[in-house]
């Protein structure tokens, strides 16, 4: 009760009041008292965001690709977009993008461009993309009312997604657990259950980023929770909660438990994408091998990949591919089997090299392969070490 009397968190389900409201015979009074406090909260959230006013620069444009340098820069770039998920944004856009023809069409292709440029792991282009894109869907949400806002609402909480994702990927939780509630808070607005799972999801693995490993658990296994339908939406939003939980489990030394989820996820649907999460059974392996990383068993990852087909994922999803051969690598290494754990990782800069350019762990395998270098017996090694800034 304390939890739903506060306006920044989550009101109980229109689903669970309903049940309630029927079984105490209230006749729908607590079904209207959910819609006053739904109405408020948005009143004093609004008046609390418009103390805080942003400016989000202009996106230059996109290169063809990312250069060591400018993957360096990253960071810096995605903590500048914190500014547009702290508090209430407001749009800068020059045109009513609500009255032009087809302006929904266009802001909806913005935003799924951005999600597939995140998957295929093209991290610079979605930084330097991203602030543009803010502003665009807030000029569409601005001029909308009624069912088109709820939709520029639903947009605007996919675009808080993806920064929420970039930055945590980047190791910037302070910018990902804002932009995982401005989602949280567009997502609401908009009224869309798969919206709330989304922000969920990114606000589990900020709270991982800020060393808050037993909040971010709990989030994750609560929400699973209520994703209760059969249909592929919530069965992808429950298996994709549950997986990271298995990750949780796995580097807090339960190794039981985190089998015990990842068996569960694994009984749930086929290879896809829904909600861009990738979820599916090809993904599932992916994070037992992530789990065997966590336990410190080489052996176990080197297992899980005599059983996974990575071109199985659906197309497009080279991170996730990338991520795999990472997992190997590390593996490999464990094990002293250094040629072939360079060839994970040239295999891993193939399919994502800013992937490789970016990910600590990535750039901790090279050095330690450096340290013990055999340059007859690994080729390959030195160059790659130039090519993501670990040798000058």
């Amino acid at each position: 009760m304390s939890l739903a009397e506060r306006y920044s968190h989550n009101l109980p389900s229109v689903e669970l009041v309903n049940a309630l409201d029927k079984a105490l015979g209230a006749e729908g009074a607590l079904i209207a008292l959910r819609e006053q406090a739904r109405r408020e909260q948005r009143m004093l959230r609004r008046s609390a965001g418009a103390h805080h006013p942003s400016d989000v620069p202009k996106a230059a444009p996109r290169p063809d690709h990312a250069s060591p340098s400018r993957t360096a820069e990253l960071k810096s770039d995605v903590a500048a977009l914190r500014q547009a998920f702290d508090g209430s944004f407001v749009p800068t856009a020059s045109f009513d993008l609500a009255s032009r023809p087809g302006g929904a069409r266009y802001a909806t292709a913005l935003v799924e461009g951005l999600h597939r440029d995140y998957q295929a792991a093209r991290y610079a282009e979605v930084a330097q993309t991203l602030p543009s894109v803010v502003d665009t869907v807030a000029a569409l949400a601005g001029g909308s009312t009624g069912e088109p806002r709820r939709r520029a609402s639903s947009l605007q909480c996919q675009v808080a997604v993806v920064a929420a994702k970039l930055a945590t990927k980047l190791g910037d939780g302070v910018t990902a657990y804002a932009a995982a509630e401005r989602a949280r808070m567009a997502a609401e607005e908009a009224e869309h259950p798969f919206g709330q799972a989304a922000a969920a999801y990114q606000l589990t693995c900020a709270l991982l980023r800020l060393g808050g490993a037993d909040e971010a658990e709990l989030n994750a296994v609560d929400r699973a929770a209520t994703m209760t339908g059969q249909d592929p939406h919530s069965v992808t939003w429950r298996g994709a909660l549950t997986l990271i939980s298995a990750v949780i489990a796995a580097r807090r030394g339960d190794p039981v438990e985190a089998s015990r989820r990842l068996d569960q996820a694994e009984r749930l649907g086929g290879d896809g994408n829904i909600g861009f999460t990738a979820f599916g059974p090809t993904n599932v392996r992916i994070h037992r091998a992530a789990v065997a990383v966590s336990a410190g068993d080489p052996h176990g990852v080197l297992a899980v990949g005599e059983q996974l087909d990575v071109t199985a994922l659906p197309p497009g999803l080279h991170g996730r591919q990338g991520q795999f051969h990472l997992d190997s690598a590390w593996a490999h290494t464990r094990l002293g089997e250094d040629p072939l754990a360079v060839i994970h990782l040239l295999e891993s800069e193939r399919v994502a090299p800013q992937l490789v350019r970016t990910h600590r762990t990535a750039r901790t395998l090279v050095h330690d392969l450096m340290r013990r270098e055999r340059r007859h017996a690994v080729p390959g090694l030195r160059s790659l070490a130039h090519r993501i800034g670990v040798l000058a």
